[in-house]
């Protein structure tokens, strides 16, 4: 369900800013040029789309509306553009038709939508912009004299506009338009955009936000620098993994020794990244701590195994604390740890031999951790290390907006409570789109042929493959898993350590997903009596920092009172009694 469309209208040009991460580039211009050169009376819309048929639209890039005149339908096309042999050319390639041609079938469409509605519709007419190409002398074709704006006229908009309705609009045609004709053009904007764009250009707006430092964690940061011995404690979304990040970083570029280690693989992998190459300019050892341990014990003639047990990493981890001789040399500056809550013993010896473990020795250890992420009961801080540690708590969530961090909250606390808050925020995104509960078939089969109706509905939202995750709340081992499917919704699907393939769909376990997130999470296999299904509904809801998507069969959601709730409150938005 999407929000209620907002009719209000005055002039000037909608969006009131560009929308940096959606809006092309040679649109851009386009738009800054029309901004600053719109006379205050007049009406600009950027993307007004017209729907053609289920799932396509027809769009005008730009529709210009002067109250004494008419509408102007601008089709920009950006890059090298020209006309040879009567073909139009983009960047050298052979477009399906011409601009105008383009843009008179919108203004078909538009016209139509005048006709529909009972309404005499004003004078429209076409032009074309190539922000990107620089014209000798404009095009003098009979179809385009006069009708072209070339990159060195949009810094003289001004002038330019009124020229171009005086070229475009029908001559010698009289009407009597009917009243409050621009205010309609305003609502076929309203009705389109939203619809077809808000959501992704919404997620990518807060996405924009998120990789910022805030006073909070810069505070947390500078006190942190002060003191060898340090634990921040988050919930999910607080910035934690940044923090470290950013620490790692100043700590190498101060010419210290720095090691980061992760419990998850991906997250060390994902990580990694960021220190690797030319671009970074200080090295910083990366890696989880399983793999970790793993390097050393190969150095030291480990017989690995052809494939791993699910006990394998828990026995590497043993067999490389227990071994003092392994770590010789191996002693860093700093540490620093993430997802702190779940190393157990074996990797927090292996954490103090990495470390120093001498009183005074300059040596530093912080410590991330998110006690509502700590799936097994029985891994715990060390006393020691709890008591000596300096404290610091990172209050504010950033990934995910307050709606999904609601909900993740609702399984930390076990239930939404007395308060409403929480169910309102919940209410809010439900109706704008961004909180969807799926109910699906009761087999494995139907539940994930749901999965792949969602990732195909995420596409036609306007997200790409990169920005969906398909997170299950099973374990690799059960046979049925999500994640052992090659391809869903018509994509070939990734794991979430597949360095080489970030531009799929990723499908992956809760836990393996850990400490990621992408704009878009599709939760899957929900499975209410789980062992710790609310940290594992925590976790995976909290990966998701744009649009949540939870696929559950009526059975498991019978018995998920909080998801319950979520479903009244959809229906209620619905009209549903």
């Amino acid at each position: 369900m999407t929000a209620p469309i907002d009719r209000r209208f005055a002039p000037g040009l909608r969006p009131d800013r560009p929308l940096g991460l959606e809006i092309q580039p040679s649109e851009r211009k386009v738009y800054d040029a029309i901004a600053s050169a719109l006379p205050s009376d007049w009406a600009a819309w950027h993307s007004l789309k017209i729907r053609t048929k289920p799932g396509q639209f027809a769009e005008g890039d730009f529709v210009i509306a002067d109250p004494a005149r008419g509408v102007l339908v601008l089709e920009v096309k950006g890059g090298a553009v020209r006309k040879e042999g009567g073909v139009w050319l983009q960047n050298g390639q052979a477009m399906k038709s011409g601009p105008l041609e383009q843009a008179h079938r919108f203004v078909k469409l538009l016209l139509a939508k005048f006709e529909e509605r009972g309404k005499v519709a004003p004078l429209v007419g076409v032009a074309v912009a190539f922000p990107d190409t620089e014209f000798e002398v404009p095009p003098t074709q009979g179809d385009l004299e006069g009708l072209v704006l070339g990159a060195r006229e949009l810094p003289y908009m001004e002038e330019a506009l009124p020229r171009l309705f005086e070229r475009a609009l029908p001559k010698n045609i009289w009407r009597t338009v009917s009243p409050g004709w621009i205010e309609f053009v305003h609502s076929l904007w309203c009705e389109s955009w939203p619809a077809a764009m808000s959501l992704s250009c919404l997620v990518k707006d807060r996405g924009a936000k998120r990789v910022r430092l805030d006073a909070e964690q810069f505070g947390a940061l500078e006190g942190i620098l002060e003191n060898d011995v340090v634990l921040v404690h988050g919930g999910a979304g607080t910035g934690k993994t940044l923090l470290a990040r950013e620490l790692a970083r100043r700590e190498a570029a101060a010419g210290r020794r720095v090691l980061v280690l992760t419990f998850t693989e991906a997250l060390g992998l994902e990580l990694a990244g960021h220190f690797d190459g030319a671009g970074s300019a200080f090295p910083v050892a990366v890696s989880p701590v399983g793999r970790w341990a793993l390097e050393r014990l190969r150095g030291d003639g480990f017989a690995e195994p052809e494939r791993y047990e699910p006990e394998f990493w828990d026995r590497v981890t043993r067999l490389a604390a227990e071994s003092a001789p392994l770590w010789e040399g191996c002693a860093f500056d700093t540490v620093v740890v993430d997802e702190g809550q779940d190393f157990g013993e074996n990797e927090w010896r292996i954490v103090e031999r990495c470390a120093g473990t001498g009183e005074g020795d300059g040596r530093r250890i912080w410590v991330f951790a998110d006690d509502g992420q700590a799936f097994w009961a029985e891994r715990r801080l060390p006393a020691d290390f709890e008591r000596r540690a300096v404290k610091y708590a990172l209050k504010t969530p950033y990934r995910c907006p307050p709606g999904i961090q609601a909900l993740a909250e609702a399984y930390v606390a076990g239930g939404w409570g007395s308060g409403g808050a929480g169910l309102e925020a919940v209410a809010r995104e439900v109706a704008e789109g961004t909180i969807k509960i799926v109910v699906s078939g009761d087999t494995e089969p139907e539940a994930h042929a749901a999965v792949g109706r969602e990732i195909r509905a995420a596409k036609k939202e306007g997200f790409a493959e990169s920005d969906i995750a398909v997170v299950s709340l099973r374990g690799l081992m059960y046979p049925g898993n999500i994640a052992h499917s090659a391809t869903l919704g018509r994509c070939v699907l990734a794991k979430a350590t597949d360095l080489h393939n970030r531009e799929r769909v990723i499908c992956d376990t809760f836990l393996r997903y850990k400490g990621l997130e992408r704009p878009v999470v599709i939760v899957a296999d929900v499975k209410t009596d789980a062992e710790r299904y609310n940290v594992r509904m925590n976790i995976a809801v909290s990966r998701a920092f744009g649009a949540l998507r939870i696929v559950i069969p009526p059975k498991q959601l019978a018995s998920d009172e909080i998801l319950r709730r979520v479903v009244e409150i959809e229906g209620r938005g619905k009209g549903e009694t």
